[in-house]
């Protein structure tokens, strides 16, 4: 049996007349019926099973968009705290049966503020609440997952609106206090993640727009580290490092092929992967005890345009990040 997990940004999906940023304009009624239709074509080519979705500033349009895609006519589309007054929210849309309700974490789990060497992490809060989803991957054998659902704070600078608009010393400390909050969010996620495979045999996905690579420090934070060749000496300890670890559906799917030619972003000629599905030990293809494996891949970004190379412009209608889809085969 395969189950096909996807991650979605779509890029400020709002009502049309209403405005979701102060310097951005509404969508017009026009520009809304294009938005809805190209996202519904682009859920039809996903045909997930599940998807995570980032950057929903309002359920009603959620709801339609995937009405219109025909993909989710008996399933769930949430998207809690989407109100269109709260910022951009994270959504799921699933066919899969969920096991309890779809609940937003805001606030960072316990111990995130604790300083070592005077330095602590700041915020307390993830600036896009994090989703979490008991999901059941087959009814039959009664195999649940949990699936987080995230979108961490992107690579532009915090600035100080007092600073000239082009300092160079403001945009390097933007950049800087943009990498802290998304570092502190990476962290808390982590935090979340330990909850819940520590000591169980509780399969979790982490799927999202992470603003990182696969081994930037802040993906990483999120992964955990595996033990090495010959640390921790221990059996035990080294069975609890493999199960607090998670995997990159890429870094999988990479080794399996034996070539790279992937991207979900570009941004001024850099071609980068910012979307990210990550899976614990179960979905392991090395692991004795894996109960499903990744087997395949899937990223569909061929709407994006390189402005470097190329005269075309992005318009507000497609989004700017490709869309991932991951084929699980449970075992």
């Amino acid at each position: 049996m395969d189950v096909e997990i996807g991650t979605f940004n779509l890029l400020n999906l709002a009502r049309p007349g209403e405005r979701y940023y102060p310097d951005e304009r509404p969508y017009s009624q026009a520009e809304y019926e294009q938005k809805a239709t190209w996202i519904a074509h682009q859920l039809r080519l996903m045909d997930a099973d599940l998807v995570g979705l980032q950057e929903v500033f309002h359920e009603e349009a959620l709801r339609d968009v995937c009405d219109r895609s025909g993909q989710y006519d008996d399933g769930t589309v949430v998207a809690p705290g989407a109100d269109g007054a709260s910022g951009p929210r994270l959504g799921l849309a699933s066919r899969l049966p969920l096991d309890g309700p779809v609940t937003a974490v805001t606030d960072f789990p316990p111990g995130i503020d604790v300083a070592v060497e005077d330095v602590g992490l700041p915020a307390g809060t993830f600036s896009r609440p994090v989703l979490r989803a008991r999901v059941v991957l087959d009814p039959a054998k009664d195999t649940t997952a949990t699936v987080l659902v995230a979108h961490l704070k992107s690579k532009r600078p915090i600035r100080d609106p007092q600073a000239p608009e082009h300092d160079p010393r403001e945009e390097a400390l933007g950049k800087a206090r943009a990498l802290v909050r998304r570092a502190a969010e990476a962290a808390a996620l982590r935090f979340l993640v330990l909850d819940e495979v520590v000591g169980t045999s509780q399969p979790v996905i982490v799927l999202g727009d992470l603003n990182d690579a696969a081994r930037a420090v802040t993906t990483d934070v999120i992964m955990g580290d595996a033990p090495s060749r010959f640390w921790p000496s221990d059996p035990e300890d080294r069975r609890a490092y493999w199960d607090r670890l998670l995997y990159s559906a890429y870094e999988l799917t990479v080794r399996r092929t034996g070539r790279d030619v992937s991207y979900t972003h570009i941004f001024n000629g850099h071609y980068e992967n910012l979307d990210h599905i990550l899976v614990s030990q179960e979905f392991y293809e090395r692991n004795p005890q894996r109960i499903a494996e990744v087997r395949y891949l899937r990223y569909l970004n061929d709407h994006l345009v390189d402005s470097q190379l190329s005269n075309d412009r992005r318009d507000r209608v497609a989004s700017d990040h490709a869309q991932l889809v991951a084929e699980i085969r449970l075992l």
